[in-house]
């Protein structure tokens, strides 16, 4: 069972029904999904972050704008009865969190960052090895199965029946990522242009195994966007780190959050 101990709500707010998962007492802490996901990714680190922490996992809403969603999870905590925060993104996930951290920067205490990159920027790499890696105009000039891969937008082994026994996915999370509409809206999400501003503690992780690490050194990007302290390493997995590496990921989460006060 996912989330033991935790239960799952529908909530409306701003007309917008957020379902999530909600569990254990003390400070806010907003764990956010990335693509092509649901708040199921959390499954094997939340139960013991709920143990020092209010935890809520939500389904995002991609079709809204960041600006939207920030101001939709701002008042979801105003409506549990939560003033400060902190918040949890992967990928997607991060963007979204550093617009609620922006929109208001006193009630954010912290951020941790998985697999995210502050803007846009590639400058210096740019070259032929980088764009076949990045950008869908060179999707199918790549060797099978990446064209596949990323004209489906979901792992492969999510198709198998059953999942392999080996797989780091959990059957459940996979069949609520896949049955979830959260990433099925007529109205594509866009990446923001504008690199965020931010003013408190922030973790930086991604996997070593990854392409992230492998192109920038992820904590030199968050630097130039804060006027906090940034600290962050790479994690033994490739880009979906709660669920690949959660011992890892629960370990540096709780070790970065133990020094904010």
């Amino acid at each position: 069972m996912l989330f033991d101990g935790f239960a799952l709500i529908i909530r409306t707010v701003n007309d917008v029904p957020y379902r999530f998962c909600l569990g254990g007492s003390g400070t806010l802490l907003m764990l956010l999904h990335g693509r092509p996901e649901t708040h199921a990714m959390w499954h094997k680190v939340a139960p013991a972050l709920a143990a020092h922490y209010t935890v809520l996992c939500p389904d995002l809403h991609p079709e809204r704008s960041l600006t939207q969603q920030a101001d939709d999870l701002l008042g979801l905590a105003d409506n549990l009865g939560h003033e400060s925060l902190i918040l949890a993104g992967q990928d997607y996930g991060a963007r979204v969190a550093c617009e609620v951290a922006g929109q208001e920067p006193s009630r954010v205490k912290a951020l941790v960052l998985l697999e995210a990159l502050p803007g846009p920027d590639h400058s210096g790499r740019d070259d032929m090895a980088f764009s076949l890696t990045q950008y869908e105009s060179c999707w199918f000039g790549q060797l099978h199965p990446k064209p596949e891969a990323n004209a489906v937008q979901i792992p492969a082994e999510w198709l198998d029946d059953p999942i392999a026994e080996n797989s780091f996915f959990s059957p459940e999370a996979v069949e609520d990522y896949l049955s979830a509409q959260v990433w099925r809206s007529d109205t594509p999400f866009s990446w923001p242009v504008s690199r965020p501003d931010l003013h408190c503690p922030v973790l930086v992780l991604w996997g070593a195994k990854g392409r992230i690490g492998g192109w920038y050194t992820p904590v030199l990007p968050w630097l130039a966007v804060s006027t906090g302290t940034v600290t962050g390493h790479a994690l033994p997995a490739e880009h979906f780190l709660p669920e690949e590496a959660p011992e890892e990921t629960l370990a540096a989460i709780q070790d970065f959050l133990s020094n904010i006060s």
